[in-house]
């Protein structure tokens, strides 16, 4: 069995696919008519996988797909574009999909429209009430999937829920995280915060690509020094604004509680020490891990993501060094990183984590424990 999946009972007729959500796992799983319910993490190794175990399941009819799509991997948009388009069998490449290396190079196409023509996939990307989702499995339960062929089906049939909107209160369910455009593309440079204490303000100096001081704002308040940089035209793009808001706002807090302030490190007690991710086994059972073979993401795409979360495509990384040692990156990128690592990969970072101190194999070893 995959990892990442959980058995039910043996007479469901349903399976369950929470993408990245794996906090969905168990009380799905739990439910009468799921027969298994399992993860998928990338649109290439992990589709291939649920097509084997959905082949050999001849009593498994129906599909749900739910839970968090990564915005970089498309695991989920794969799936669906498989079911509504198949694969096409010069390139193995799954028609229509927008996932990250979407092809399919051994499973067998056989394999593949046997699943298409006999599973009915309920798309109910998304959503991640359990409740919901518990209500939508019951509905699917007593009823008998339709006949319906490959060239006819519609993933998103049988009266699916309508994610955004999870338990009828009116209100809109958003996903944290997502990215930022390149701060060259938004703002010239960067922007440096630090605290001058003994003045008991917060200083912002914002500096250009090749180094060259560019403007200077000191102040008490975060948020008269962030309409500041608004009404200066300084910033100008949503996702910058929010992040410098919140960093100033971090300052303000730490120069009245006399808190420890670094740019993009989480507040803390004076003269703690922030640490390197914290691997959860040892460095020779992290070795044996990275070796191992993996149904979701090798060191080597691991390595990838990492690199494509700092954006800095085409670098080869060492994977014992410190990312701080090897790259040379812009503190928002550091950022855009975690949220790859916290959202995308389900990596439960610890919240005093230093990324520019840890190594990819530090970070793939959490990740693959």
């Amino acid at each position: 069995m995959p990892p990442g999946e959980r058995p039910a009972a043996e007479e469901g007729r349903i399976a369950v696919c929470s993408l990245s959500s794996r906090e969905l796992l168990e009380p799905l799983s739990a439910l009468p008519d799921v027969a298994l319910a399992g993860t998928l993490m990338t649109a290439n190794l992990g589709i291939e996988e649920l097509v084997r175990t959905l082949a050999c399941r001849p009593a498994i009819r129906t599909l749900v797909v739910c839970g968090r799509e990564s915005p970089r991997f498309h695991a989920g948009q794969s799936l669906l574009a498989l079911f509504r388009g198949g694969v096409d069998a010069d390139c193995r490449r799954i028609r229509g999909a927008a996932g990250y290396l979407p092809v399919l190079p051994t499973v067998s196409l056989a394999d593949v429209e046997r699943v298409r023509s006999r599973v009915e996939l309920v798309d109910a990307l998304g959503e991640c009430d359990v409740s919901v989702l518990r209500e939508l499995v019951a509905k699917l339960g007593p009823r008998e999937p339709p006949g319906a062929g490959p060239a006819s089906r519609e993933p998103a049939a049988v009266g699916a829920p309508k994610p955004a909107h999870g338990d009828g209160s009116g209100f809109r369910r958003l996903r944290a995280g997502g990215r930022r455009r390149g701060i060259s593309g938004s703002l010239d440079g960067f922007v440096v915060i630090s605290l001058d204490r003994r003045a008991r303000r917060i200083v912002l100096r914002h500096y250009g690509s090749d180094l060259t001081p560019r403007h200077e704002m000191t102040g008490a308040r975060a948020e008269s020094m962030l309409l500041g940089l608004l009404n200066a035209g300084v910033i100008s793009e949503p996702s910058h604004a929010g992040y410098l808001g919140g960093e100033l706002t971090k300052a303000e807090t730490a120069l009245r509680l006399g808190l420890d302030y670094d740019q993009d490190l989480p507040l803390r007690a004076p003269r703690t020490r922030v640490p390197a991710v914290r691997p959860v086994r040892a460095r020779k059972e992290i070795r044996a891990i990275s070796d191992a073979p993996k149904t979701q993401l090798t060191l080597a795409e691991f390595c990838s993501a990492v690199v494509e979360g700092l954006g800095e495509q085409g670098t080869e990384l060492d994977p014992n060094v410190p990312l701080g040692v090897q790259l040379s990156v812009d503190s928002a990128r550091m950022i855009e990183l975690a949220i790859v690592l916290e959202e995308e990969l389900g990596l439960d970072l610890p919240s005093d984590v230093d990324l520019r101190r840890s190594s990819p194999l530090e970070l793939y070893g959490a990740f693959a424990a």
